[in-house]
């Protein structure tokens, strides 16, 4: 099985819950890997910064692998100064890691619209690698707009939603805002009933020390 681990926004998380799922699937008894094809603001020589994270998360026990790695913190497109991201060869790693794995994690930069080529998006990319995604988003006011709209572009292109993940979400309710209260029944209402949306709570485990999501729920 493979999944595409996306976001509503940068910064959202997509490396924690891409590291949680491993985790889970660990528990399982399953075989992971995890893919970056693109990571950018990571130094020359250096590993990859995301999987470095899942790495150091999961004690070295999930193999990590990241074909184009740039130095500046912008967007693939910007980054790509010498025009060198292919889909084709992404879409070969893919296809080679996926022979490896009962499960492969491929993280994507950004969110769905993310300029990745001067001409393409991440969206392409992911309809390009035929691809189920998991969708992160955050428990905050605004999320649930990010969420339908990114919803509905991966609706339009007929790509499969394989979950929601709620990253940062309060392990208790009482004290959290209206908004993050009524957050996921919302957000259920607008939502093909298939769709399963999770939860992963806030913690000092998003830091690159320390456990992951406890109870984690996710089903693959």
């Amino acid at each position: 099985m493979k999944l595409f681990i996306t976001g509503t926004d940068t910064g959202i998380g997509k490396t924690y819950v891409a590291a949680a799922l491993a985790q889970q699937a660990l528990l399982e008894g399953l075989s992971v890997g995890y893919y970056k094809p693109i990571q950018t603001g990571t130094p020359p020589g250096e590993l990859a910064e995301d999987c470095d994270f899942v790495q150091s998360a999961l004690d070295q026990r999930v193999p990590v692998f990241n074909r184009y790695c740039f130095a500046p913190p912008v967007t693939p497109s910007v980054a790509d100064t010498e025009g060198i991201i292919r889909f084709e060869a992404i879409a070969g790693d893919v296809e080679t890691y996926n022979r490896q794995f009962d499960l492969l994690l491929v993280e994507g930069a950004g969110g769905l619209m993310v300029p990745v080529t001067p001409d393409s998006l991440m969206i392409d990319l992911i309809e390009a690698l035929a691809m189920p995604v998991v969708l992160v988003a955050h428990s905050r006011l605004g999320t649930l707009n990010h969420t339908l709209l990114s919803v509905e572009a991966l609706m339009q292109r007929n790509i499969p939603l394989h979950g929601i993940v709620i990253n940062f979400y309060p392990e208790s309710l009482d004290e959290a805002p209206l908004a993050v209260q009524t957050l996921i029944p919302t957000l259920k209402q607008h939502l093909p009933a298939e769709i399963p949306v999770w939860t992963c709570p806030e913690s000092s485990a998003h830091e690159k020390t320390g456990p992951l999501c406890s109870d984690p729920v996710f089903s693959f």
